[in-house]
């Protein structure tokens, strides 16, 4: 196996831990979930877990100087890939759903 064979057996042993980190946490997180969010929510971080993520990693990496802002762009991202499912959520379970995605975020890059 070459260094490309070594490096995309690395991506994908990673990415496959990735994932099991995220199963995980959402577990722990699930009893939190059902008390706070709406149904609508709660599908919506069933349905779009990495997109939530990936949206969250997006963010991180602009720079942006104030939470608003990294609100804002968080939102235009999520509105940008999955518009129907954002839009039948509130502001404030969209902000809850940012910070359950930054919270893992953060985990993974630990």
């Amino acid at each position: 196996m070459g260094v490309l064979g070594n490096i995309k057996y690395w991506f994908l042993n990673m990415f496959g831990k990735i994932k099991a980190l995220i199963a995980k946490l959402w577990e722990a997180a699930k009893p939190f979930i059902k008390e706070v969010l709406s149904q609508a929510a709660q599908q919506a971080w069933e349905s779009l877990q990495e997109l939530l993520i990936e949206a969250a990693q997006y963010v991180a990496t602009q720079g942006l100087p104030t939470d608003e802002a990294k609100r804002i762009a968080f939102k235009e991202y999520m509105l940008s890939k999955a518009k129907k499912e954002v839009e039948q959520l509130k502001d404030s379970e969209l902000n809850m759903l940012r910070e359950m995605a930054v919270a893992i975020v953060k985990k993974i890059n630990a």
